[in-house]
């Protein structure tokens, strides 16, 4: 569904991208056709008042809707074969425009001669040419100046028609003028000459997007922050449901945990009473001592439980002294002597002579210990060796709890201190897997709240090491 989802929000940021794109493209179209025309006018406008441009008169004039009609009607007059004569005399203060018209009385079928370009006496083809070149660059410059005042940036070319329609001048092809993405209307450029202005832009395509960049860069961001929603989303879900199967593989390995001690206290009693042990005082002695190793290790685990709900909810107070390290070892070694015989295991460990003294809790920090050499025991199997080492650096004091034990993988080294957390065994029965997920929890609670820090070098089949970094009370 979440997938779904997430291609239903891509289909319609594309779909929304696809109609603002065609929408941006007629803009563009519309803005480039307005471009032209207003540079034509402009054009025009420069080729009638030669001399006089600054006069308001003449722009509140020439630049009228009523004069755009009538020279918009003038130039039509050329296309339907309309010999055309206009003359401007600025004098004093009046201005005179002559406007003359010629066309024929009737139909002739003789060829059309060759036309000669005469607007005033004494001009030649020749000068008319070269004004005429003046006049399109002047329309060029007018065009590419309203291009940057609008913010359009587009490969454009200018296309020259005669009157008869008839290519004059381009860089583009015929076939290229056809099949351009956007090609104006013909303008007349001037009021002497009989050519028209066309532009011709090949593509739009780049155009229209960079229009569309800051739309395009929101919908990008949008779907990125989409993405990452949906992706949070499926992660808290995942771990709410690895979260939840933790507890209830925890809850029922607790069970059996507890059950397990209970019942070993419960068989020992009943064999005491059954077989009037009493005066066996050896065996009795030996039946209570199990009942005692099991009724400590019930305690112990339900301590782990109630220790990390106080952490929880910030009920335990931690007490700062003045705590040797060494001698906290020393104790949790002796303490554990039957547990490590028991293993077959062998500990080593050498005390140096330079005292590792810090500031921290002795009861929590002497669990700490305890419950690292409990899992290497545990987990490390028989006969497992462990070796603990303790040095101070600098302003640090490091210990080292390694052992010869099967290692942990390295996909868990950063789950293997969550709470609830245990590492999976070659069966779904969860009775099967040791531990409660409870102990490096605790640990790692332990450790932070009194500025330390725990960290887990191990290769699967090459053992593990938990090494410890504490503050150094000197």
């Amino acid at each position: 569904m979440v997938v779904l989802a997430i291609a239903v929000c891509v289909i319609l940021q594309l779909v929304w991208l696809n109609q603002l794109f065609v929408a941006q493209r007629k803009q563009l179209k519309v803005d480039l056709e307005q471009v032209v025309m207003d540079a034509a006018k402009m054009s025009t406008y420069l080729s009638v008042v030669q001399g006089h441009e600054g006069n308001e008169n003449f722009k509140k004039f020439f630049l009228s809707s009523d004069w755009l009609q009538f020279s918009h009607a003038y130039q039509n007059m050329r296309f339907n074969q309309v010999a055309t004569h206009l003359r401007s005399d600025f004098k004093g203060d009046s201005t005179i425009v002559d406007i003359r018209l010629q066309f024929a009385n009737g139909q002739s079928n003789d060829k059309p001669k060759q036309r000669v370009i005469t607007v005033d006496q004494g001009t030649t083809l020749k000068k008319e040419l070269a004004l005429d070149q003046v006049a399109i660059k002047r329309m060029d410059s007018l065009v590419h100046h309203l291009l940057d005042q609008e913010g359009i940036s587009v490969y454009a070319e200018r296309v020259v028609y005669s009157y008869n329609k008839d290519t004059l001048s381009s860089k583009l092809s015929k076939e290229k003028i056809l099949h351009a993405a956007f090609t104006s209307k013909q303008y007349a450029y001037n009021f002497i000459f009989f050519r028209t202005y066309q532009l011709a832009v090949p593509t739009l395509t780049w155009a229209v997007l960079y229009r569309m960049r800051y739309y395009i860069l929101s919908s990008f961001f949008m779907l990125v922050l989409t993405g990452a929603v949906f992706v949070f989303i499926l992660r808290l879900m995942h771990n709410q449901r690895l979260y939840s199967d933790a507890r209830v593989s925890f809850t029922s390995n607790m069970t059996h945990e507890l059950k397990t001690p209970v019942s070993t206290v419960a068989i020992a009693l009943e064999s005491i009473l059954e077989n009037h042990l009493e005066n066996n005082p050896e065996i009795l002695r030996n039946y209570l001592e199990i009942s005692r190793g099991e009724i400590k290790r019930l305690n112990l685990m339900i301590d782990k439980v109630l220790n990390l709900e106080q952490l929880d909810n910030a009920q335990v107070q931690l007490r700062h002294e003045l705590y040797d390290v060494q001698q906290g070892l020393n104790e949790i070694i002796s303490s554990m002597k039957i547990q490590i015989d028991n293993a077959g295991a062998k500990l080593d460990w050498q005390p140096i002579s330079q005292p590792c003294f810090v500031y921290g809790d002795p009861v929590h920090l002497t669990n700490v210990f305890y419950n690292l050499v409990e899992n290497a025991l545990k987990y490390g199997g028989k006969g497992v060796n462990i070796q603990l080492s303790c040095s101070c650096i600098y302003d640090e004091v490091i210990i080292s709890f390694k052992d010869s034990g099967p290692g942990i993988a390295s996909i868990y080294h950063n789950q293997i201190f969550d709470r609830y957390f245990r590492i999976p065994g070659d069966t779904s029965d969860t009775h099967t897997i040791k531990g409660t997920g409870l102990g490096l929890n605790y640990v790692k609670h332990i450790l932070e709240k009194q500025g330390g820090s725990i960290r887990l070098i191990s290769e699967r089949g090459q053992g593990s090491n938990f090494i410890i970094h504490l503050p150094s009370a000197s």
